[in-house]
C-alpha cells in the first residue's frame, strides 16, 4: 500500500507535517511507516524555501526502501540547465535565459551553481525513473500515454531512467525523444485559436495550453484547457472538434504537475492528480492513500 505525494517544490515543512499526519515516524534511517511506502510524483525542487531539506528527506526515504520517486519536469530541467550542449560551444541543454533562471534560481542559490553539491544532486536526478509501473498502479509526473511509453522505451534503461547517451537528444527540439519527454513530464498541449493567449502563474504569455488528457469528451476549449482560475477566456467558449484519447486502462494512474486548487477531487475513477500548488504560501500539500482499490475514491485524499 502506498501514499502518493504531490509536487513539494522545496516545502519541507509541509512535507514533514504531511508525513506526520500520515503516520510516518522519523527514525535514524529517515521517515518510516510500518504499513505504507511513500511515492513522490516529482517536482521536489524550485520555488520553495527548503530545497536541500526536501531533497534530503526524500532521498533518505528512497535509499532506505521507504519510498519511491519519479522525475518531474523541474528535475528534468535542472539536468538541462547543468549539462553543456555538445552541439553548441558555450551553451547548455536548457538555455540560461531570464525566464529559466527565474524558475530555477532558488535551487541554484541553495546548491551553489557549478559546485560539487550542484553536481551531486543533478546526478541523482538522472537516476530517477520517468514513470513507475507497479503491479496495481502507475505513477508518472504529468501524462500517462501508452503510445509515448512504448516509443520512449529504447531510450530508457531497465529502471525506466533516461540512458546517459539519451540526455542530449532529450533536449533537442528536432529529436523525437524531446517530444516524448514533453508529453510524459509536461503533459499534452494544444495551440489556442489565433490571437488568444493567457498568462501563466509566472506571468508569461502563453499561446498554447496544457489539456485535460483524461477527459472522455469535451465541447469547448475552456472545458479542455488547463488555465489558471483567473484566466477563463470568453473566446475559448467556442466549439472544439478534437479526437481525444483518454486514459482507459484498468490500472489507476497517479500524476502531479497541474497546479490544481480547492478541495482535492478525482480526475476520473482511474486518474488522480495530487498536485495542489503546495509551492504557494498557504496552499496544501496533498497525498492519496492507496489501499489496494481498483476504483479510486476522493475520500482517500489527505492533506
Amino acid at each position: 500500500m502506498f501514499d502518493i505525494i504531490g509536487d513539494i517544490h522545496g516545502q519541507a515543512t509541509k512535507l514533514i507535517y504531511l508525513l506526520n499526519k500520515l503516520g510516518y515516524k522519523k527514525t535514524s534511517s529517515g521517515f518510516f511507516h510500518p504499513d505504507y511506502k511513500a511515492i513522490f510524483v516529482g517536482d521536489l525542487i524550485d520555488r520553495g524555501p527548503y530545497q536541500l531539506e526536501t531533497l534530503q528527506i526524500v532521498k533518505e526515504m528512497v535509499d532506505n526502501q521507504n519510498a519511491h520517486v519519479v522525475m518531474g519536469n523541474h528535475e528534468f530541467n535542472a539536468i538541462g540547465w547543468f549539462t553543456p550542449n555538445l552541439s553548441e560551444e558555450g551553451a547548455f541543454l536548457r538555455s540560461h535565459n531570464s525566464t529559466h533562471h527565474k524558475q530555477h534560481k532558488v535551487f541554484l542559490a541553495a546548491v551553489g551553481e557549478n559546485t560539487p553539491l550542484h553536481h551531486y544532486w543533478v546526478e541523482w536526478f538522472k537516476s530517477l525513473p520517468l514513470f513507475l509501473e507497479l503491479d496495481d498502479i502507475r505513477i508518472i509526473h504529468a501524462c500517462w500515454d501508452n503510445q509515448t511509453i512504448m516509443q520512449i522505451a529504447p531510450y530508457l534503461d531497465a529502471n525506466n531512467c533516461l540512458k546517459a547517451q539519451s540526455i542530449q537528444s532529450a533536449f533537442n527540439p528536432s529529436d523525437a525523444l524531446f517530444d516524448y519527454c514533453e508529453v510524459l513530464l509536461k503533459g499534452k498541449e494544444i495551440t489556442l485559436p489565433s490571437g488568444v493567449y493567457y498568462h501563466d502563474k509566472e506571468g508569461t504569455k502563453r499561446h498554447r495550453s496544457r489539456i485535460k488528457w483524461w477527459l472522455q469528451e469535451v465541447n469547448t476549449f475552456n472545458e479542455l484547457c488547463l488555465l489558471p482560475d483567473s484566466e477563463q477566456i470568453d473566446q475559448l467558449n467556442r466549439k472544439i472538434d478534437i479526437n481525444l484519447q483518454p486514459y482507459q486502462e484498468n490500472k489507476p494512474v497517479f500524476i502531479g504537475h497541474y497546479w490544481l486548487t480547492g478541495k482535492p477531487v478525482l480526475q476520473t475513477i482511474k486518474v488522480a492528480c495530487v498536485d495542489y500548488s503546495a509551492a504557494v504560501g498557504n496552499a496544501k500539500l496533498v497525498a492519496y492513500r492507496w489501499q489496494g482499490e481498483n476504483e479510486l475514491t476522493a475520500e482517500h485524499f489527505i492533506y
